[in-house]
C-alpha cells in the first residue's frame, strides 16, 4: 500500500495513463481510502480538462497545413557553404576543443625548434670543430686556468700551484724585501 506522498507524485503519472499494472492499482487503492489524495487527484483532473478546452480552443485558430509544409522546407533544404563553415568553427572553437588547442600549440611549437636544432645539427655533422680554448688567469695571487668548450657550453675551472708548492707572486714579495 502506497503512502499519500508517494501517491501524490505518481498521480500526474497515474492520470495520463503512464504507470505500469501494478502501480496504477497501488494508487487507485490508495485513492479509494484517502480523502486527502482523492481531492488531489479532482484537482488536477479540473486542471486537465481547463487545459484542454484552451488549448483546443486555441489550436483551431492555428493554420497547420503552412506550418507543417515551413518545417518541411526547413528540414529539406540545403544551407548555404557559409552556414556550414560557421557551424564547424563554432564545434572546433567550443569550449573543451579549444583547450586541447593549447597544449597541442604548445607540442607544435616544442617540435619544430627541436627540430630546427636537430636539422642544424646534422648539417654540421660532416664539419665539426670543437674548439676549446684554456686562459691561464692569475687571480690574486693563486694559479687558475680554465676550459672553455663553445658546443656543449662546458667550463672547467682548474685551481693549482706550482710544483714546489708556492705561487709565484708569494715568492715574488719575499724578495722583494
Amino acid at each position: 500500500m502506497k503512502n499519500c506522498d508517494s501517491t501524490r507524485e505518481s498521480l500526474g503519472a497515474w492520470l495520463d495513463g503512464e504507470l505500469d499494472r501494478a502501480e496504477s492499482e497501488a494508487v487507485r487503492a490508495h485513492l479509494e481510502g484517502c480523502v486527502a489524495c482523492k481531492e488531489e487527484q479532482r484537482q488536477l483532473e479540473k486542471l486537465q480538462v481547463a487545459l484542454k478546452s484552451v488549448l483546443d480552443s486555441e489550436a483551431s485558430r492555428i493554420a497547420f497545413p503552412p506550418f507543417w509544409s515551413s518545417v518541411q522546407q526547413r528540414i529539406t533544404e540545403k544551407s548555404a557553404w557559409r552556414e556550414d563553415l560557421v557551424d564547424w568553427l563554432r564545434s572546433v572553437f567550443s569550449g573543451p576543443r579549444i583547450a586541447w588547442a593549447i597544449p597541442a600549440v604548445i607540442l607544435l611549437l616544442l617540435g619544430v625548434l627541436s627540430g630546427d636544432s636537430l636539422v642544424s645539427g646534422f648539417r654540421s655533422f660532416g664539419q665539426r670543430n670543437n674548439f676549446a680554448s684554456v686562459e691561464s688567469i692569475d687571480a690574486y695571487g693563486r694559479n687558475v686556468a680554465l676550459l672553455r668548450e663553445d658546443e656543449t657550453k662546458t667550463t672547467v675551472i682548474w685551481l693549482y700551484q706550482n710544483q714546489e708548492g708556492e705561487d709565484e707572486s708569494t715568492t715574488e714579495t719575499r724578495h722583494s724585501f
